[in-house]
């Protein structure tokens, strides 16, 4: 079965982008660094993106204090 001409052009696959973890992922832009928060363990940063005005979460994983001190302390499971 061929599709329209007009489905097909909806329809198209497009390539996969590497985005950095700055870059918005509705438009791509640079998004401004509004909030870093290591006190839980893990290292989570908040963005904002002026043109979307949407803030997106991201979570770089355990804090480095956190692994510190679970190397420090292996019994502990804090």
């Amino acid at each position: 079965m061929d599709w329209p001409a007009s489905l097909r052009r909806l329809f198209r696959r497009k390539p996969p982008t590497d985005l950095a973890l700055d870059q918005c992922p509705q438009c791509g832009r640079e998004m401004e660094l509004v909030e870093r928060t290591t006190f839980t363990g893990d290292d989570m940063r908040t963005y904002f993106c002026a043109r979307c005005a949407r803030e997106y979460v991201v979570d770089f994983g355990m804090a480095t204090w956190q692994a510190l001190h679970n190397a420090r302390h292996p019994d502990n499971k804090s």
